[in-house]
């Protein structure tokens, strides 16, 4: 993938906010201080960058609705899948703006990843830092739609489900991150899957939470609590990272 990361040493601070603790709309109240808090955690002059996904289940809603409407048309299907994030990103954005911040806010189309590949589940292949780096630039405060790009025809690309994972970690990586911090509804990565209730037929050996993780032992935790893809790619450039809630963030696994 083109584009290396960035030499400088202090770059910004990503945060990814995932659907599983953006549920709605009252849930854009405590994103304000969610952001001023993990600032202060990981202090530093390159400015902040936010990684929005779609608010609960509504790219699930937003794909039904497509299989409706055009089943196979996946042109069709990833601009209106895209509009989840896109429409959490601006409403991330005004929450902000309410709370007394000016970030700027960067549409999918603006967000420079270049994708090859099926249109639903593409790859990433360059990525331009132009419309980040201007709004850093501007703000130190930038509020991005997560799992969207853009294809050669410049149409709407998904980067498959989870992919506001990946979005954030190619950022981080990309802009020479200071810190990536995937935001979710789980105490960070556990050895058994925590989502399954105890006692359960499905359910293993009790859930034991991982303080600290090696990249190279990130794969069989992938498809858990974390995008495949994106963890093939954290460890493939080596990019670290924090996974966790974000209302205890001593309970978080550090990734690298």
């Amino acid at each position: 993938m083109r584009s290396e990361p960035s030499a400088v040493a202090f770059g910004p601070l990503v945060l990814k906010f995932g659907g599983s603790v953006l549920c709605g709309e009252s849930d854009l109240a405590w994103v304000a201080e969610a952001v001023a808090a993990e600032e202060a955690r990981c202090p530093g002059p390159g400015g902040t960058v936010v990684v929005v996904s779609a608010f609960g289940a509504t790219t699930d809603a937003l794909f039904a609705r497509a299989a409706e409407l055009h089943p196979g048309a996946e042109a069709r299907v990833a601009e209106l899948a895209s509009t989840g994030e896109e429409g959490a990103a601006a409403l991330f954005d005004m929450a902000l703006v309410a709370a007394g911040r000016r970030p700027v806010l960067v549409p999918g189309a603006e967000l420079g990843i270049l994708t090859e590949g099926p249109l639903l589940d593409a790859d990433p292949v360059a990525f331009d830092p132009t419309a980040i780096a201007t709004g850093l630039a501007q703000s130190g405060l930038v509020v991005v739609p997560g799992f969207v790009a853009r294809d050669r025809q410049a149409r709407p690309s998904l980067l498959g489900r989870g992919g506001s994972d990946l979005t954030a970690l190619l950022l981080a990586h990309h802009l020479g991150a200071r810190g990536c911090v995937l935001l979710k509804d789980v105490d960070g990565i556990h050895r058994h899957d925590p989502k399954v209730a105890p006692g359960s037929p499905s359910a293993g050996a009790p859930s034991q939470r991982l303080e600290h993780l090696a990249l190279a032992d990130l794969a069989p935790f992938a498809g858990q609590v974390l995008q495949p893809k994106a963890a093939a790619f954290a460890a493939a450039v080596g990019r670290g990272f924090t996974l966790g809630r974000p209302d205890a963030p001593e309970r978080r696994t550090q990734v690298g």
